[in-house]
């Protein structure tokens, strides 16, 4: 039978303390792995530590600011003197501002991309540093649909999400002469992201723009995707299980859909 068991492996997945991390988090101590969730809320970190360790999971909450190298480095150095290694970095933190391109700012430019690629490429290249005389290792980028397709809705999102696939790719080339392997997966439409964080939430602020309520715009946005269904943090977890496993040992430098058809390319 095959099967996906990571029992012995260490993951770190930032931004896991609910959402798409969270969901992540969720496939990886089930399939067996030690889980880091880190978190800039520590309490988000502390409550799915919590429940996955109730499950008799194995799970360590982290209260970790991406935007903060020193951070970075202290957690891996951490990890590393715990465990002796770091086998999967999974890099799920991120932030959204939805509003049309025009009412868009340059702080708003700023934040989004020292969030959503810099503190990747810091990520990575902490992890690497650990990976690299082992010559073994997985990353796994969360990239977006929008980094296929640009949207007036959210420029500055779609941009920095534009800019780590092409930071995917190029680490991925890097990281292959070590046998390390690095590829990214594109969400689709997630359904705890409609209504939580995003700025205020995607549905709430189109709300807001378009003067359509939101269970319009919600049926609106299910009927656009071709298998008629939002996407789960776990959907987006499985994808992940399989990348940081044996399984997809020759893939690397990819970015693979999970959006129920959005885009195909």
């Amino acid at each position: 039978m095959i099967g996906i068991d990571m029992t012995g492996r260490v993951t770190l997945i930032t931004g896991a303390g609910g959402g798409i991390g969270g969901g992540i988090a969720d496939v990886f101590a089930k399939a067996g792995a030690r889980v880091y969730v880190a978190d800039l809320e520590m309490e988000n970190a502390k409550a799915k530590a919590g429940q996955l360790r109730a499950e008799g999971l194995q799970a360590e909450a982290v209260g970790l600011d991406v935007t903060k190298k020193e951070e970075i480095d202290a957690l891996v150095d951490r990890m590393v003197k715990e465990n002796g290694k770091i086998d999967h970095l999974i890099n799920c933190a991120g932030i959204s501002y939805n509003k049309p391109y025009m009412e868009s700012t340059d702080d708003e430019f700023r934040s989004i991309l020292e969030v959503n690629l810099i503190s990747v490429h810091n990520c990575c290249q902490a992890v690497l540093r650990q990976m690299i005389p082992r010559k073994e290792g997985k990353i796994v980028n969360i990239l977006s649909a929008s980094s296929r397709m640009g949207s007036d809705f959210f420029a500055h999102y779609s941009s920095s999400k534009f800019g780590l696939l092409g930071l995917t790719q190029s680490i991925g080339l890097a990281a292959a002469r070590h046998n390390i392997n690095v590829n990214g997966i594109c969400p689709g439409l997630i359904e705890t992201g409609l209504g939580e964080k995003q700025g205020g939430g995607l549905i709430q602020q189109m709300s807001r723009y378009s003067g359509k309520s939101q269970d319009v715009l919600r049926e609106n946005l299910r009927k656009s995707i071709p298998l008629r269904r939002f996407q789960s943090g776990e959907d987006i977890g499985y994808m992940a299980l399989f990348l940081c496993s044996d399984l997809a040992k020759n893939i690397t430098c990819q970015a693979i859909n999970v959006c129920g058809g959005m885009r195909m390319n």
